[in-house]
């Protein structure tokens, strides 16, 4: 039996929001320049490949945007000495 079987792998770090973007991003480019693919079975995979991606993309750039609002509304309670919000039960 070989020694790496029984070694602990590290978890990779969680990654954040911004990395997520750049990878949607470099496979929607990448998912761009398979469409001109001259097989059409391909074509087909590359384009429903290319809706999925852009969907995730969206909703990447779309959650970016809620959270700098957050921070933003955050920021501007903070500066106007308001008392935070209270969680009713």
């Amino acid at each position: 039996m070989a020694i790496d079987e029984f070694t602990r792998r590290r978890r990779r770090k969680q990654g954040d929001l911004g990395s997520l973007r750049r990878s949607l991003w470099a496979g929607l480019l990448h998912m761009e320049d398979l469409l001109t693919e001259e097989d059409p079975n391909t074509a087909i995979r590359v384009a429903h490949a290319l809706a999925a991606l852009s969907g995730a993309y969206m909703k990447a750039c779309e959650l970016h945007d809620v959270i700098g609002r957050i921070a933003a509304l955050e920021a501007a309670t903070a500066d106007a000495n308001v008392l935070p919000i209270r969680k009713v039960s």
